[in-house]
């Protein structure tokens, strides 16, 4: 069932919908990089000054606090992403997700909900933002 603070009419604005924490493991930074083939010695648990994970990496968070929470209603067209990246994610890391929908508005007979998602590490420090619009039924 979709989370009803996610549909046009319960959207409130600027207000977070559901929030999730992860912790980053070497392991799956590991897994992250052989699922996508990064070869990077910067993402390795012997790299210089400790690995980082890849930028991608955090935007995985979002993803699966979206599926976790159940934050798009079916038939939700998502459209282009907006990404901004801050400090790297590191293993050892707490990772926080929080969805927030941001702007509601119709155009054209159509209904968009413009959401929010920013991740960040146990220090407050902004790892990542995606920002997405999506036209919802």
């Amino acid at each position: 069932m979709t989370n009803p603070l996610t549909t046009f009419e319960g959207a409130t604005i600027g207000s977070p919908v559901c929030q999730g924490r992860i912790a980053v493991t070497q392991q799956d930074i590991d897994r992250f990089c052989a699922l996508l083939g990064y070869d990077d010695a910067a993402y390795r648990a012997d790299a210089p000054g400790g690995a980082v994970a890849p930028t991608s990496m955090c935007l995985t968070y979002g993803l699966r606090l979206g599926w976790e929470e159940d934050v798009f209603p079916p038939g939700a067209i998502r459209m282009g992403d907006e990404n901004t990246y801050g400090v790297p994610a590191r293993p050892g890391d707490t990772l926080t997700t929080a969805l927030t929908i941001v702007d509601r508005f119709e155009r054209k007979g159509r209904r968009f909900l413009k959401y929010e998602m920013t991740t960040v590490n146990q220090r407050e420090e902004a790892v990542c933002t995606v920002a997405f619009t999506a036209i919802v039924p």
